[in-house]
C-alpha cells in the first residue's frame, strides 16, 4: 500500500533573519524544477549540473540538507553519465520539492 512521506520543514525555519529568503525559496521551487526538468529534456546537462548547484547551496544555507544531498547527486549524476539515471534523480528531487511546499509555515 502506498504511503506518502512526511512535509519536510526548513531546520532554520525559527531564523528570523532567513524568514523572508526562505519564503521566496520555497514559493520559487515549482519554477527552479520545471527549468531543472526543461533542461534535462532539452538534453542540456551542463545547464542542470549549473542549476541544482545553485539549488543545492541555497538549500543547505536555508535548512533544507535532505534537497541539498539530492540536488547535488543530480549534478552529479549530469556530469558524469545522465542518459542512464538523470530522470530518476530529478524525480526525486522533484518529490523533495514538494515535500518542501507541503511542510512550508505559507503553504495552503
Amino acid at each position: 500500500m502506498f504511503q506518502s512521506k512526511p512535509p519536510i520543514r526548513s531546520t532554520q525555519e525559527n531564523v528570523v533573519e532567513l524568514a523572508e529568503e526562505i519564503d521566496l525559496f520555497v514559493f520559487g521551487l515549482a519554477e527552479r524544477v520545471d527549468t531543472i526538468q526543461d533542461a534535462e529534456l532539452a538534453g542540456k546537462f551542463a545547464e542542470v549540473a549549473s542549476l541544482v548547484r545553485g539549488l543545492s547551496e541555497e538549500a543547505d544555507r536555508l535548512g533544507y540538507p535532505g534537497m541539498a544531498v539530492s540536488a547535488l547527486a543530480v549534478a552529479t549524476t549530469a556530469d558524469d553519465d545522465p542518459r542512464d539515471e538523470l530522470q530518476e534523480t530529478i524525480v526525486e528531487l522533484t518529490e523533495i520539492a514538494q515535500r518542501i511546499r507541503q511542510g512550508h509555515r505559507g503553504a495552503a
